[in-house]
């Protein structure tokens, strides 16, 4: 008989798996759906910068009920923040939409993925960190890509409407099926007791690893990645939704199995030359986005899009291991917690200024992408200050 999974691991992929597919059917498209409603790479910045206040606000919110609640209640508040979401792109062109939307955003922005990080934390020991980030990547570039490809084509070929129907109806279910239980749903233990943090904690934060300085760079960098590059993908998809679900689900498919090979093994592997190899990749990686246009050959284009991608996912499999072996090894819930409050503070500190600076000057248009790419390239180095865990 097979052994049955532990009860937290249970919920966790179940979570996950819900989740990941929900945001592919949509939230994954909202760089794109802001770029092909004419707001300009200013007003994106502006988003970007609302969503992360909102995050910043919402984890002092958070933190609190993850106190005192269950864990069903906290996923419920989850699915229907991701609803309320959904609903408010019908405002669309109404006065103060932008605002609106960036900052729910941000409220199931936060929801998701503390809670997600909470959940997986609890899966972890000394020896797997590696291999279960991995794991965890497997199944979100599944799960996703999956919602991905299905949500490119609603939006192509029957609208939006019909992407709000079948998120809702999968928010219900899955909401549904977390509260049939016996009995109520905890989070872990040793998130529940620590006292909830407060904004004087953030601002005093400092550590031997170098952990407050790569929270701070990481923020913008998940969504040059998650937005921006977004967009330029987008771009070269001819501004096809289903096209570029198509060419994300292809980039992923395509780097799958040399990145499974990987993460079988990065556990075993010196730990500080796989770091420093996969930041020299990432940096790579942001220079090759900047002479990504559509006047290459197609099979030149296929190479580089996969090589960005692989680089982009092994450094997120390092940079990830070593954050939790800190995690681990540190304060747990509260590094985990301290990260998220440093990394959306400086999003929404640096694309504020980001929007401003747009704001007074000509937009950009592509261009404005592929220079944000070169500073990323200067920048990304940066993260060889995260020292690893003492052995």
């Amino acid at each position: 008989m097979a052994k049955q999974l532990p009860a937290a691991t249970r919920h966790f992929y179940r979570f996950l798996g819900l989740h990941s597919f929900l945001i592919g059917l949509f939230p994954f498209f909202i760089p794109v759906f802001l770029w092909r409603h004419g707001y300009t790479p200013g007003e994106i910045s502006a988003f970007i910068a609302i969503t992360g206040a909102g995050f910043v606000l919402t984890l002092w919110l958070w933190d609190r009920m993850a106190k005192t609640l269950p864990l069903n209640v906290i996923i419920a508040t989850s699915f229907l923040i991701e609803t309320a979401l959904l609903v408010s792109v019908f405002l669309d062109e109404q006065p103060g939409f932008l605002v609106l939307f960036a900052l729910l955003n941000g409220i199931y922005n936060c929801f998701f993925w503390i809670t997600q990080r909470a959940l997986f934390f609890e899966t972890l020991t000394d020896a797997n960190t590696g291999k279960q980030f991995g794991n965890f990547q497997v199944v979100v570039v599944i799960i996703v890509k999956t919602g991905v490809l299905f949500g490119g084509l609603l939006l192509d070929k029957a609208g939006y409407l019909s992407i709000f129907l079948l998120s809702v109806l999968i928010g219900f279910l899955g909401m549904l099926s977390f509260f049939l239980h016996s009995r109520p749903m905890e989070l872990p233990a040793r998130l529940r007791k620590d006292p909830p943090l407060k904004f004087r904690d953030v601002l005093h934060f400092r550590d031997k690893h170098g952990s407050r300085p790569v929270f701070l760079l990481d923020g913008p960098f998940l969504f040059l990645e998650s937005y921006f590059w977004m967009i330029s993908l987008f771009l070269l998809a001819h501004e096809s939704f289903w096209k570029l679900g198509a060419l994300v689900v292809l980039l992923g498919l395509s780097f799958s199995l040399l990145f499974y090979l990987i993460k079988n093994r990065i556990d075993q592997m010196p730990v500080q030359r796989v770091y420093t190899i996969a930041v020299a990749g990432y940096c790579i990686s942001w220079l090759m986005r900047a002479t990504v246009d559509d006047q290459l050959s197609l099979g030149w284009l296929f190479s580089t899009l996969i090589l960005i991608t692989f680089c982009t996912s092994f450094f997120r499999l390092a940079f990830n291991k070593r954050f939790f072996d800190l995690a681990r090894q540190t304060t747990a819930h509260r590094y985990l917690l301290l990260k998220s409050y440093c990394s959306q503070a400086f999003i929404a500190l640096s694309f504020g200024i980001v929007a401003a600076i747009l704001q007074v000057s000509a937009n950009l248009g592509p261009s404005f992408l592929q220079t944000s790419y070169v500073v990323a390239a200067i920048l990304a180095p940066i993260y060889l200050f995260y020292h690893q865990p003492e052995k």
